[in-house]
């Protein structure tokens, strides 16, 4: 071969801004070490991403570029805890891409393209992942959450379908190489040029995923990500943490370490889970090497317990082992594993059976002075639909929801929807209903969506959400996010 040819990749985060980091490692995580995968700290947090593929045009070898793209998505698929899943259209990868203020579309897609989006290949670069997300703090030291990347590959160079050595005349390889980049999709980078893996910086005779590669991706995303809480404790994010039903059931394991977190002088893990709907659950602790000791816990958006759902349990499992059966309302729990006696250690496995029982959760409801309906909701995840039989407020449909600020709470809301441009209020809410100082509004987060955000340190009080529409009488779904920020 003449050269060698190049991987690339792009990071890129929403808030706060940090600027294009090509070819960068912005975090490294060791795994055992008999491993040497690298990852970013970026992750999609269920797991999961969609990506549209329509490319036009087959391979010199007959192979179209669409069957091999979507054979590497397969390959990761297959072989990890990741999924990804497809659409069998195209889309373009530059849509609100090209500049350092630009994040994407919240759509994945893939094509070959002759610059990066407006911006040069570098020397020998056969194709660019451009990734962005949402900071998982403030100050971004933690990673993000990836909410869009798209492929482009580089059209300036041969391009063929084959498997086994490189050719020498410099033909790259489809389907490695999109092997490569999907990598990069889920959060991995480049790992030195000794280890046998598809993650290496340059095309190599490897045409396939390796141990390497698939353990890289399954210690990110079979342990799930964490996530920072005001108790200076991270809570474990499992990849099947959004439950819907109408039957789920959750197995995993874990260990008791000297470094978890210490419960007065009981060791914890916590897990994280959402449940769309009110449900019933069944929930077991076991452990072989302990005296198992079981929570559940609902938490608000701001990170506050609910007394109503809160549950604990000893011994009413087989032998010394816990159990909860309840029936909860949706919204969001801390599921936690801990010991009865002080300072015990070992390994212990979850199992979790739920069952929806309404799908329409039962939140209060009432209605205000103003004549508007308003949910009681203090979940930090809320689906709803702007529909024509909703309260009409200057032209626009409204839902509100009512929710309480217990301690001073630096909060995100994040209003979401590909169906309807958003317009998203927060308001401070007097006993007697009326409007108290605070008055937050925003329309559109940046000036390349149409999704809303609100961030804002609240002192306790009653507030009031907003969510509604820039445009008359638009309807559809939306999602709405609340988020405590960390210091």
């Amino acid at each position: 071969m003449n050269s060698r040819q190049e991987f690339g990749i792009s990071w890129r985060t929403k808030e706060p801004l940090i600027k294009y980091a090509t070819g960068a490692l912005l975090f490294l995580l060791w795994a055992p070490t008999h491993h040497a995968f690298e990852l970013s700290g970026n992750f999609w947090e269920f797991a999961q991403a969609t990506f549209h593929v329509g490319i036009s045009g087959t391979s010199p070898s007959g192979t179209t570029w669409n069957e091999a793209f979507i054979r590497s998505m397969d390959a990761w698929t297959h072989a990890t805890d990741f999924e990804f899943l497809l659409v069998n259209e195209f889309l373009d990868p530059c849509i609100d891409q090209g500049g350092p203020n630009d994040f994407g579309d919240n759509m994945a897609g893939v094509d070959f393209r002759d610059t990066v989006c407006g911006m040069e290949f570098g020397d020998n670069a056969l194709a660019v992942t451009l990734t962005a997300g949402v900071c998982l703090n403030q100050e971004c030291t933690g990673g993000f959450k990836i909410t869009d990347a798209d492929i482009v590959f580089n059209n300036n160079e041969p391009w063929d379908v084959y498997a086994g050595p490189l050719r020498f005349d410099n033909t790259a390889d489809f389907q490695r190489v999109a092997l490569h980049e999907l990598g990069h999709v889920l959060g991995m980078t480049h790992v030195s040029e000794d280890i046998e893996a598809i993650m290496q910086p340059f095309a190599s005779e490897i045409d396939s995923l390796q141990a390497d590669d698939i353990a890289g991706a399954n210690f990110l995303y079979g342990a799930g990500a964490t996530l920072g809480t005001i108790y200076g404790i991270d809570i474990s994010l499992p990849t099947n943490s959004e439950l819907s039903g109408p039957d789920d059931t959750v197995n995993f394991s874990g260990s008791l370490a000297n470094t978890d977190a210490d419960l007065d002088g009981r060791l914890l893990d916590i897990y994280q889970f959402t449940f769309t709907n009110d449900s019933s659950v069944d929930i077991q602790l076991n452990s072989s090497t302990f005296d198992p000791f079981l929570y559940l816990v609902r938490v608000s958006s701001t990170q506050d317990t609910i007394d109503a759902f809160t549950f604990v349990d000893n011994d009413s499992g087989p032998g010394r082992n816990s159990r909860i059966s309840a029936n909860i309302q949706a919204g969001t729990y801390w599921l936690g594993a801990s010991s009865a006696g002080v300072g015990e250690v070992g390994d212990y496995d979850v199992s979790m059976v739920t069952s929806t029982s309404s799908t329409t959760p039962s939140f209060e409801t009432f209605e205000s002075i103003y004549g508007a309906e308003v949910q009681v909701n203090p979940n930090p995840k809320i689906k709803g639909s702007l529909s024509s039989t909703d309260f009409l407020f200057a032209e626009s449909f409204l839902d509100l929801y009512q929710f309480d600020v217990v301690n001073t709470t630096n909060l995100r809301f994040d209003l979401s929807s590909s169906q309807l441009d958003t317009y998203l209020r927060v308001v401070e809410i007097l006993p007697d209903q009326s409007v108290g100082s605070l008055v937050l509004e925003n329309d559109n987060r940046s000036e390349s969506t149409t999704d809303s955000r609100i961030q804002q340190s609240l002192p306790p009080g009653t507030y009031w959400i907003g969510v509604s529409s820039s445009s008359a009488d638009e309807t559809g779904d939306y999602s709405l996010d609340i988020t405590v920020i960390i210091p």
